[in-house]
């Protein structure tokens, strides 16, 4: 198992500001919105086995109010009939009415256990969902906050395993292909070392993936998976795709290295067609084996 780089973050002092004399609290009230909803939030409850405080951590305080950073003055929510809402900040003090973006094509009450939904806004024009039951979705929307262009349309949705949470994803194009990749967190119970909760935290990153050239669908090339003891502070995957981002009270642990489906195929293939060792053959009275010497 290869354990993810530690890194401590030290002040750089050439940077600090001697004449810095502290932020000041403003005092002018901040937005408060109120607003009457058709149904409810789909909020989920802890169940009696997950009072502990990772599961605290990473599901018990969490934020169902989703804000879109590349369209700010939007939020979004999922109701109890699975609908993705959108709310528009229209003025300081007012909100416009919730509108329906999207419905989810399973039943979230179906499952007992599942998980909270969750979104996280790839890009201006891609989203990645969560049900809450071990499903992921990749989303094209066309321009958010544009009511003309925008359309939200399933272009991937696999069931991954054990519910997850999305706590990140970005959006990689080149002139080849088109991914997305997503950091999924999950709290999976401990078979071999039950010490402490007997939980551990698992972050499952993917790589879902489209040539240009091909009018295949989109479908998963890379898995990879780590393992620590703390739900991370921050996570995210780096602008480039080729790593993680980790601020965590305890360090984490690769446990399986994905690789390229095509290189494992390529990998498979290879051994299958190596050379025996060596040849036998018997009968009634003899053994026979064969063994071939390299060629000087």
């Amino acid at each position: 198992m290869e354990v993810a780089a530690n890194c401590s973050l030290r002040v750089k002092r050439p940077l600090l500001d001697p004449r810095f004399e502290g932020y000041k609290l403003s005092l002018e009230p901040l937005p408060c919105y109120q607003l009457e909803l058709d149904a409810a939030v789909a909020e989920v409850k802890l169940r009696d086995d997950q009072y502990t405080l990772e599961h605290m951590h990473a599901f018990g305080m969490y934020n169902y109010l989703h804000c879109d950073s590349w369209y700010q003055d939007s939020v979004y929510y999922i109701d109890t009939l699975g609908r993705i809402m959108n709310l528009t900040v229209m003025l300081d003090t007012a909100l416009g009415k919730p509108r329906e973006v999207f419905r989810l094509p399973t039943d979230l009450t179906a499952c007992d256990n599942r998980l909270c939904a969750s979104i996280h806004f790839t890009s201006s024009t891609w989203v990645t969902l969560s049900d809450g039951t071990g499903r992921l979705y990749v989303i094209g929307t066309g321009e958010r906050g544009n009511s003309a262009s925008e359309k939200w349309e399933i272009m991937f949705n696999e069931e991954l395993g054990d519910p997850f949470i999305i706590i990140h994803s970005i959006s990689l194009l080149n002139a080849e292909e088109h991914s997305i990749a997503t950091l999924l967190l999950r709290i999976e119970k401990e078979e071999l070392d039950m010490k402490g909760s007997g939980f551990y935290v698992s972050l499952e990153w993917v790589t879902i993936s489209k040539k240009n050239k091909d009018k295949k669908k989109y479908e998963i090339i890379k898995r990879d998976i780590l393992c620590g003891k703390s739900v991370p502070h921050y996570a995210a995957i780096e602008p480039d795709g080729n790593g993680l981002m980790i601020v965590s009270y305890k360090s984490f642990t690769f446990v399986q290295a994905g690789q390229d489906l095509e290189e494992n195929m390529d990998e498979d293939m290879s051994e299958k067609i190596k050379e025996p060792l060596y040849y036998w053959q018997q009968t009634e009275d003899d053994l026979t084996v064969t063994i071939r010497l390299p060629e000087e």
